[in-house]
């Protein structure tokens, strides 16, 4: 199973069949391997596999430089991606958009950034609210949570604040918090800001530091702080990205905060090898636990590929890509599997696979990395 998803993109269930024909160099009838991969056991073999993986690899692999970034135990990234499935099984995974998406799944994903790996995940259908799915705020004690727009919660805010925790948080353009101090990118205030209603045609043409107060019952208000940063569209229009956070602003300026968010691209990074490198997506089977089961053993596999790159990393003591690691798993992966068919000693078949990508994954750009991309906020790789 690992073996076949984790190579070149397959549709049909018959792909995995021929695989494990050949690993196990017997001959199974397609009819009583689909039966197996029918019965309930199959998902929940699975789901328990990625749940030991996600316990397994929790080896640091980023680390904080900066002062500011040190005082994290961690940066927590939560998210969700969907993708839809046959219409047949709409009763069982109901879509948000019933006319074209009858059925889909939605993966709610929470990742460490400083480990570079899913820390949880969970499947759900479509139709769920993603929000139920992310981090507790007493699971967020010294952590810093980045969450998309989809997160914008005052309630959360407020009791991860008092839980001890920190946020950045993209805030939706009907956010109507009232203004309580505003300051431009020099840090003098913006007096005509003050007590107004937060909406676009109010804010000036450049970027501010805003605190905030939303009334969130009769008796308590949150009080929190608001970067805005300007930007013109692809139609060269004016626009505001709302950044919630509880940051302090002696310590982490506006561009910091700014620059901080975007590590959130990481968990799209990370649904992207998975979808890409790892077939997660639509198969031709209306089987409610056939569905269920290549959907983790898919997750399985993205996750482990992940942990050999982070594994080898130590082993060469070189940075090394997560996505071309995962884009060329036929070459170190299958050996490994097969090993593990055969009952043959791993050591000198991990050794070989490490080795191979320490010399072919290594990250195309490190210069580049540690000025613009994910190092430039303060982040270095432990192994370097």
């Amino acid at each position: 199973m690992l073996s076949t998803l984790g190579g070149p993109r397959v549709q049909w269930l018959a792909d995995i069949w021929r695989t494990v024909q050949v690993v196990s160099a017997t001959t199974v009838r397609y009819k009583p391997f689909h039966k197996q991969l029918s019965k309930p056991g199959f998902a929940e073999f699975f789901r328990r596999l990625l749940e030991n993986a996600l316990r397994e690899f929790t080896a640091p692999v980023l680390a904080g430089v900066s002062v500011p970034l040190g005082m994290f135990r961690d940066i927590v990234i939560h998210d969700g991606s969907s993708f839809s499935i046959k219409e047949g099984l709409a009763d069982c995974w109901p879509g948000r958009f019933t006319k074209f998406s009858p059925a889909a799944v939605e993966l709610h994903v929470t990742m460490s950034l400083l480990e570079d790996n899913a820390h949880a995940i969970t499947l759900t259908p479509d139709s769920e609210s993603e929000r139920a799915h992310r981090p507790a705020p007493e699971a967020l004690v010294g952590r810093l949570f980045l969450g998309d727009r989809g997160f914008e919660d005052k309630r959360f805010f407020f009791d991860v604040d008092r839980a001890g925790g920190s946020f950045i948080v993209r805030g939706m353009k009907s956010s109507r918090p009232t203004i309580v101090a505003a300051f431009d990118d020099t840090g003098r205030p913006i007096k005509r800001l003050l007590q107004q209603r937060l909406s676009w045609d109010v804010l000036p043409k450049h970027a501010v530091d805003l605190d905030i107060e939303w009334e969130i019952s009769a008796s308590v208000v949150l009080r929190s702080r608001l970067v805005v940063l300007y930007k013109k569209d692809k139609r060269n229009r004016n626009m505001f990205i709302y950044l919630h956070n509880n940051l302090g602003r002696d310590v982490f300026a506006a561009d910091k905060v700014g620059q901080l968010y975007r590590l959130r691209w990481q968990v799209e990074l990370f649904f992207k090898e998975c979808k890409s490198h790892a077939n997660l997506h639509a198969f031709d089977t209306e089987k409610d636990e056939i569905v269920e089961g290549l959907i983790w053993a898919s997750l399985l596999c993205a996750v482990l590929k992940r942990g050999l790159t982070h594994a080898a990393e130590q082993w060469v003591g070189v940075p090394l890509s997560t996505s071309r690691a995962a884009s060329s798993a036929k070459h170190y992966l299958d050996p490994i599997l097969r090993a593990l068919c055969d009952s043959t000693p791993l050591g000198r078949i991990l050794e070989e696979s490490l080795s191979f990508l320490g010399l072919h994954a290594r990250r195309a750009h490190p210069d580049r990395d540690r000025r613009t991309g994910r190092l430039a906020a303060g982040l270095l790789h432990v192994a370097a």
